[in-house]
């Protein structure tokens, strides 16, 4: 008998790896090869050290979003578990499609070991889409700064769709969790705002790409960081390309440069996401220990 859930994953993840090697392709094809391997020129020693610094800062605020709404639920859960979880996720979202499959790895992890399933599910739901809600936030205020109220209109509408989601989910949290949830959440934005600083930075400092002001560098960052919403990916990539072309657009800059600065900043997101495959790798060492020496686990 055909297991239809399976069917499903596997036809969702088969649209998703297509759809992404589709717009990427069609990129390559307008812009050249060229507007790919330029994007190499933000591998420096430097930027990599920024990246992962990056990722650790992202990882923590990630850990303390889901520590905060998960204990708003009655699930709760250290620190060090909640941080190590999310730099975990971070990695498998960076190499599966979707960008789900950490999150949902997590989930399920927390529910299997105890956790009611409407806590387990309910709190990295919430956490996630809250993160989400404030990634269009800023999308929209980009729009608004460059008059284009059309599309600040259409990232409205989205915003409030996701954030009321979310407020559902965390819908019998106290005002204090939901608060700290944003709060994290913006901390969690900048540390990506700030990889698409440093992939710009670094692409005009190679002479890749035009320096660029503070607030076309915001606007552009937000708009670009908007594009990896669209749940259609391959860890993140794919629609931000889109995304980041367009932006480049509007803003009257060269549509290349958006393409290549979002394949820089896609480099250094993976980059970023090392220490999660520290911690994958150690987690399954740990298992594999213990399936060697099952006397030495402490939970027999």
């Amino acid at each position: 008998m055909t297991d239809a859930p399976a069917t499903r994953r596997i036809a969702l993840a088969t649209l998703q790896v297509v759809v992404t090697i589709a717009l990427i392709a069609w990129l390559v094809h307008l812009f050249g090869t060229s507007a790919v391997s330029e994007a190499g020129a933000v591998l420096t020693p430097l930027a990599v050290a920024g990246a992962v610094a990056l990722g650790l800062v992202g990882g923590l605020a990630q850990g303390l979003r889901w520590q905060a709404v998960a204990a708003g639920l009655g699930d709760r859960m250290s620190t060090a578990y909640a941080v190590a979880r999310c730099l975990e996720a971070a990695f498998l979202n960076a190499i599966l499609p979707g960008g789900l499959a950490g999150d949902a790895v997590r989930a399920f992890r927390r529910g299997r070991s105890g956790t009611r399933w409407t806590a387990s599910i309910g709190s990295v739901v919430g956490e996630r889409l809250c993160g989400t809600a404030v990634v269009l936030l800023a999308a929209t205020a980009a729009a608004v700064s460059w008059g284009r109220l059309d599309l600040a209109a259409a990232f409205a509408l989205i915003t409030v769709a996701v954030a009321a989601v979310a407020g559902w989910s965390m819908r019998r949290l106290p005002a204090r969790s939901v608060l700290a949830c944003v709060g994290w959440s913006v901390l969690g934005w900048l540390c990506f705002l700030g990889l698409f600083a440093l992939a710009a930075q670094e692409l005009a400092a190679a002479h890749a790409a035009p320096a660029l002001a503070p607030g076309t560098m915001l606007a552009l960052g937000s708009l670009t960081l908007a594009g990896m919403s669209v749940p259609i990916n391959v860890g993140g990539w794919g629609p931000r390309e889109g995304a980041a072309t367009l932006a480049y657009g509007l803003a009257g800059l060269d549509p290349a440069t958006g393409f290549t600065t979002s394949v820089a900043y896609g480099l250094l997101a993976l980059i970023s996401t090392l220490p999660g495959a520290l911690v994958t790798v150690a987690g399954l060492l740990r298992s594999l220990r213990r399936d060697e020496h099952p006397e030495d686990d402490d939970t027999r």
